[in-house]
């Protein structure tokens, strides 16, 4: 009896020392995990910050924006359509206001523009978004004058007179080349064209005989 109840206090004895080395062993996993959270933490790279937008202040000097039309709007040397076109803002586009002036009922706004006269530009106050206060913007009352358009030369018509051609519409006429003539040799006056000449026959005979002649000779030769 005394041995079984030795067995079972060593059995349990076994079982809480395990139980002890998984406790310890949890314990250690806890830590590692909380050391390596806290390391993360500190390393993680910071939220970027949103950027800061520009917003125009109301107590700033006053701008127009581009805010519809894809095709922009044009940015003239005058206020008028009549002035020469030096540019063009596109959406989103802004710039600063410095006069204002009126052609007719329509208004148009004087920008500090790049590039322009004095570095300056006109938009029609219509095709722009203003930001800010206009209650102080300068009227400017001498405009650049209109850009002098040259005249274009035109011709009535009763001044215009058109001359027939006498030429058209005759059909051209053949004209046959002269006539080439050859030129003929003739024999001087007193001489006779067929003095000292020999008759053809009298030569083919003369021929013939001198062949015949030589022929004999060479068969005579042969035989000797």
């Amino acid at each position: 009896m005394k041995m079984f109840t030795d067995a079972l206090r060593k059995v349990a004895k076994a079982q809480r020392k395990k139980i002890n080395s998984l406790r310890v062993l949890a314990a250690w996993r806890g830590i590692v995990v909380l050391i390596l959270g806290a390391t993360f933490l500190v390393n993680a790279p910071a939220a970027a910050e949103p950027l800061a937008q520009e917003t125009p202040t109301p107590g700033g000097p006053p701008r127009v924006e581009v805010a519809f039309g894809e095709e922009g709007v044009n940015v003239r040397t005058g206020p008028g359509t009549d002035y020469d076109l030096i540019g063009r803002m596109v959406i989103g586009q802004s710039a600063e206001i410095v006069g204002q002036a009126f052609n007719g009922d329509f208004l148009w706004y004087k920008i500090a523009y790049f590039g322009g006269p004095d570095n300056f530009g006109w938009v029609f106050s219509r095709t722009t978004r203003v930001i800010g206060d206009v209650s102080n913007i300068p009227t400017i009352t001498e405009i650049p004058p209109t850009p002098t358009r040259l005249p274009t030369a035109t011709i009535p018509f009763s001044d215009i007179t058109v001359t027939p051609d006498p030429d058209a519409g005759r059909l051209p006429t053949f004209t046959p080349p002269a006539v080439v003539v050859r030129p003929t040799l003739l024999p001087p006056e007193g001489i006779n064209a067929n003095t000292g000449s020999v008759p053809p026959a009298l030569l083919i005979v003369v021929l013939f005989v001198i062949g015949l002649f030589a022929g004999v000779v060479g068969l005579m030769r042969s035989r000797g």
